[in-house]
């Protein structure tokens, strides 16, 4: 067996003898697994030691309402893609619609102002009765409770629930969903 190939550890200490010169010892020590139990040791710690930092850090983030929106936001995109590659949509016309919708929806309220422009051109009117289904569009959303008919954040709603209804067409939709109740909104002109 080669020095290479034996299970013992070299360590080198370079130490300076009292005239000045270096002298370089060699300790050999058994090689155990130790190394490697150090090894996992040391990044098991990283790890969770970086884990309660992010943690700490996400919830300080999470402080910043900005942030809790389009974390809000984020909570919702499992659930819309499940949807949108499952036989009820895009295989289906009201599918495709309501996709089409939830996209539109989504461009005009990342600028809110460009969103209440749009209900002051087409004359937005009423309020909203409760009714759940814009919040039941294509998908139900995480943060709707049926016991209670109250979203879960609603103070941290994200800009696409609170701009709804932004256009008639986004009452088309809702229509679609549940032709047989009435939306509180009403819009005085129409496409």
């Amino acid at each position: 067996m080669s020095k290479k190939d034996s299970p013992d550890l070299q360590i080198h200490i370079k130490k300076k003898s009292i005239s000045g010169s270096q002298v370089t010892q060699t300790k050999n020590r058994q090689n155990s697994g130790s190394n490697s139990s150090l090894k996992t040791n040391f990044f098991s710690s990283l790890w969770h030691y970086g884990c309660i930092y992010l943690h700490r850090m996400g919830n300080e983030l999470l402080k910043i309402r900005w942030i809790r929106r389009l974390w809000h936001v984020w909570e919702r995109t499992p659930p819309f893609f499940k949807i949108i590659f499952s036989r009820n949509g895009l295989l289906s016309a009201k599918g495709r619609t309501l996709i089409r919708g939830k996209f539109r929806r989504a461009f005009f309220s990342l600028i809110p102002s460009v969103a209440h422009q749009l209900q002051k051109h087409y004359g937005l009117e009423g309020g909203c009765q409760h009714c759940s289904t814009s919040c039941k569009l294509l998908f139900q959303c995480p943060h709707w409770d049926d016991s209670s008919s109250r979203c879960g954040v609603y103070e941290d709603r994200p800009n696409i629930c609170r701009t709804f209804p932004i256009t008639p067409q986004d009452i088309k939709d809702r229509d679609l969903c549940a032709p047989d109740s009435s939306c509180g909104f009403t819009f005085l002109k129409k496409k």
